[in-house]
């Protein structure tokens, strides 16, 4: 019987093809906004299908978004941009405040201080997942903080 770590390693390193366009959907919270894309390993002896799972923020400047993979109900990879905790890592204590990486299997924070666009964290996220898309994944949606003014 396959381990599944060795099946999420198998999954990790083999390219994953997107299976449709993802839309962006506003969840319980108005604001975050969420696709949900649907991988699969093409070719695969084993069923490898997992999702890939973008978050944002609407309102927060600056802007935060979440990256994921998720393999059989589990996160296996992801970036986080600009997230509104500290990530306290397992093994070495280490607390990981700003945009950071996460691999499975210990899931520990590494820390990326680049300052980047959407489309460019996006494009990394992919390259470094091996997620290929033929479907354009637009930006999340914006939205307008309303501020409520007292009279004096």
């Amino acid at each position: 019987m396959v381990k599944f770590d060795e099946l999420v390693q198998e999954f990790m390193l083999r390219e994953k093809v997107a299976l449709h366009a993802p839309r962006w959907r506003f969840g319980n919270h108005p604001d975050y906004a969420q696709a949900n894309i649907p991988l699969a390993v093409e070719g695969s002896p084993r069923l490898l299908r997992g999702r890939a799972v973008l978050t944002a923020h609407r309102l927060r400047k600056p802007p935060k978004y979440g990256f994921a993979i998720l393999f059989r109900g589990e996160r296996v990879f992801a970036l986080d941009v600009n997230p509104g905790h500290w990530h306290t890592n397992l093994l070495n204590r280490q607390r990981v405040g700003g945009t950071h990486w996460q691999a499975w299997p210990d899931m520990e924070a590494m820390p990326d201080q680049r300052d980047q666009a959407y489309n460019l964290w996006l494009h990394e996220f992919f390259r470094r997942a091996n997620v290929v898309s033929r479907f354009p994944v637009r930006s999340p949606p914006q939205g307008v903080q309303l501020h409520l003014w007292r009279k004096k």
